[in-house]
């Protein structure tokens, strides 16, 4: 018996073991399921759901948690039915039965709504939702102890003070002397005995006060509907009567205002539209709204302990229709007044029909101004264009402008006469494109296909220069400009012009640059010709002496042919040196185009002022050379010359007035990325501020006896050159001049 007890005792425990790990797992899930279900709000009503104000409270509530959460969140919604059932006797079953209810929910916040469940929650909720802060609303200030709240509930008081509503009643009705109070026979509505009494004791000015305190629904509305005129009525509803009928404070505001001959004001905002006037009221609407953000407010995370509670303003608030009713003159409202119900107008009724009609009337006088505006612009635009025809015809005469048409579908070209250079049978009729490209100068028609060829393919802008050969053999310059139409792009419009003339002007503009280019070497040529001169003397006195020479040792019994060799070796050096200044001064006097070649920059420099030493000399110029290693640069060596004789000369004309130790003339070269800068730099007198602009622009010079050449040719070449010249002033006194010319450049010839 014993022995076969074993088993049982084994198994009997295993069991329990089983049974255990069978709870830890599912209290295990039930935890992590908590975890990871939404948020959970728990709003707490006291009284029943058909309250107007626990309606629009719930309704807020809802909608300022969801989109100020932004994240998944269940609101659950809880009527504590306070007016039916006492919670103290109740409160116990009540909260075993949330606690069922709500256990497992992730509950995070809770709320309630007005005292009784303030209440409820401070006595049951650690037994319903232990650790869960609480949110209120709807809770008179005067009728809790701040100190009593736990610091883990925080919320929103409203002001239940009747004094600023009877004052307002006053107001509004200036002949009023006697008030009448009615509240209800329930726990709560005895609450407004002390506040009521309190407030007609504020007023203090002789009122006649008669209080109908839980008085029977029907008594009440037979007292009220005897009033007499003067008298006002104000009510805060009321859930139980004095027979014990339970109702709403709507519901019996809205019997007491259908009953009475005299106004009757209220406390709460539901109370609007119910038959009241109005009166000082904290909206349940905005009481919800600061609820609801501080239930976000704790749902991010925001510990009860750094929100402090606080009231809900209260704004004076009436019934547009009961100031009708009791002829209220709207002007004795208080500033900021919200008036509710107003009638609306025959804009607020039926404004789309009206905006429509409106616009459509609108719409049409535009639509008649504007075809009469159409009508008298087009007849204005018929006539100036009329005129502008006129004057375009008579224009296009004057400077041989004509316009064409090309339909390259049908290869036909149409053109004014002034653009026909072979003879046709009428200007009207069409002409094949060949034909007008067969007038082309031989050397011009493949510029011209191509041209034509690359508008019509590309939409391009046609813009060509061609010659014609006209049937006398005179060849003219004709410039054809066009584009193709945007809806028939097989269709080419233009304009042809005759630039005979300026393609003239042009070949005989550029001789005169060259002439005066040739004019500026002669002239300078003419101020080095005593420099020259002087020059040329010395190889030339060499030449003579060294012959002198030879001819005393042939005269010699014994001929030194060495010594012999090396005066005929000195005399051919000097005969050289005498021929090289004579071609450099015949490369100046050269009239022409002059080939390109590599230039290296500071020999060019050397030479030049070798070319000028005994000029500098006769001016006690001092010449300073700075010269960088520079790449070669490719240019014309005569005319780059040119330019640095005109820059040297005019820095020794600026010193003129210098005493003869201060002329220094200093020439820089330098390396700049791609580019050669040469700068001349002088200590002179410098250049007036307002002549730096011009001192480039062609017969402008500062020197009595100067042409205003010598700068503007300087910068020709430069420019032709593919390079810059500029001028400033030292700030020690004189001027630069600045030359930069590229590294990389070619051109076929210089002119």
């Amino acid at each position: 018996m014993v022995c076969g007890s074993r088993p049982l005792g084994v198994r009997a425990r295993a069991t329990v073991r089983a049974t255990i790990a069978l709870w830890v797992a599912l209290l295990g899930f039930a935890v992590r399921a908590a975890e990871t279900a939404p948020a959970g709000v728990l709003i707490l009503h006291s009284n029943q759901r058909p309250t107007p104000a626990q309606v629009v409270i719930d309704d807020q509530l809802r909608t300022v948690v969801t989109d100020g959460f932004k994240r998944p969140v269940q609101i659950f919604s809880e009527y504590l039915d306070d007016e039916w059932v006492s919670l103290q006797t109740y409160g116990a079953v009540e909260a075993g039965f949330l606690q069922q209810k709500y256990g497992g929910r992730n509950i995070r916040v809770a709320v309630t709504d007005s005292l009784p469940a303030l209440r409820f929650a401070m006595q049951f909720r650690e037994r319903v939702l232990a650790g869960v802060p609480v949110v209120f609303l709807a809770v008179a200030r005067d009728r809790v102890d701040r100190a009593s709240i736990p610091p883990d509930i925080v919320g929103v008081f409203e002001d239940h003070d009747p004094t600023p509503t009877l004052r307002l009643a006053q107001r509004l009705h200036p002949g009023t002397t006697r008030l009448v109070v009615i509240r209800g026979a329930s726990e709560l509505d005895r609450l407004w005995d002390h506040r009521l009494r309190a407030a007609v004791g504020r007023l203090g000015n002789g009122l006649e006060v008669e209080y109908l305190a839980g008085l029977p629904t029907a008594d009440v509305l037979r007292r009220v509907g005897a009033l007499s005129r003067g008298t006002v009525v104000f009510t805060p509803g009321y859930f139980v009567d004095g027979d014990a009928q339970v109702s709403t404070p709507r519901q019996t505001v809205e019997r007491i205002s259908q009953a009475s001959t005299v106004p009757v004001y209220g406390a709460f905002d539901t109370l609007l539209g119910a038959g009241i006037v109005g009166g000082y009221m904290t909206r349940y609407e905005d009481q919800a709204r600061e609820a609801g953000a501080l239930v976000v407010r704790l749902l991010n995370g925001v510990t009860p302990a750094e929100i402090e509670s606080s009231p809900v303003a209260r704004v004076p608030m009436v019934d547009w229709r009961q100031l009708r009713r009791w002829r209220v003159d709207e002007g004795l409202l208080p500033a900021g007044t919200i008036v509710r119900s107003r009638d609306p107008t025959i804009w607020n009724q039926y404004w789309r029909e009206i905006s429509v009609a409106a616009v459509v009337l609108v719409l049409q006088a535009g639509l008649i101004a504007a075809l009469l505006v159409e009508r008298r612009s087009r007849r204005r635009t018929a006539t100036a264009l009329e005129g502008t025809q006129a004057q375009m015809s008579l224009a296009a005469r004057a400077v041989g402008l004509s316009s064409w048409i090309w339909d390259t579908a049908r290869d036909v070209a149409r053109t004014t006469p002034l653009a026909r250079v072979a003879p046709d049978p009428s200007p009207l009729q069409p002409i094949a494109f060949d034909r007008v490209v067969a007038a082309a100068h031989p050397a011009d028609r493949d510029s011209l296909k191509r041209a034509v060829s690359m508008a019509q393919r590309t939409g391009e802008e046609l813009d060509v220069e061609y010659r014609v050969v006209a049937p006398g053999g005179a060849v003219r310059w004709i410039s054809a400009r066009g584009r193709a139409e945007e809806r028939e792009p097989n269709r080419l419009l233009g304009i042809a012009l005759d630039i005979t003339e300026r393609k003239l002007a042009e070949l005989r503009a550029s001789e005169d640059r060259a002439a005066l280019r040739q004019m500026g070497r002669v002239s300078m040529a003419g101020q080095l010709s005593a420099a020259i001169a002087h020059q040329l003397n010395q190889p030339l006195a060499a030449i003579l002496g060294n012959a002198e020479a030879a001819q005393k040792i042939l005269g010699h019994q014994d001929i030194d042919v060495k010594e012999l060799r090396a005066i005929c070796s000195d005399i051919v050096s000097e005969n050289h040196r005498a021929t090289e200044i004579m071609r450099r001064l015949r490369e100046l006097y050269m009239h022409g185009d002059i080939k390109i070649e590599p230039i290296d920059l500071n020999q060019l420099i050397l030479e030049t002022l070798e070319l000028l030493r005994t000029e500098l000399l006769l001016r006690h110029v001092t010449p300073v050379t700075d010269l960088a290693t520079v790449p070669a640069i490719e240019g014309g060596h005569v005319q780059l010359q040119q330019v640095l004789l005109n820059l040297v000369l005019n820095a020794a004309d600026a010193m003129d007035g210098k005493k003869p130790a201060e002329r220094t003339l200093t020439i820089r070269t330098e390396s700049a990325a791609t580019d050669v800068r040469l700068h001349v730099e002088d200590n002179g007198t410098g250049i007036a501020g307002e002549h730096l602009k011009n001192i480039f622009n062609p017969f402008w010079s500062t020197k009595a006896e100067g042409m205003g050449m010598g700068l503007a040719i300087c910068q020709s070449i430069v420019a032709s050159h593919h390079g810059t010249i500029t001028a400033a002033n030292n700030a020690h006194g004189g001027a630069a001049f600045c030359v930069t010319l590229p590294t990389a450049w070619r051109e076929s010839s210089l002119t």
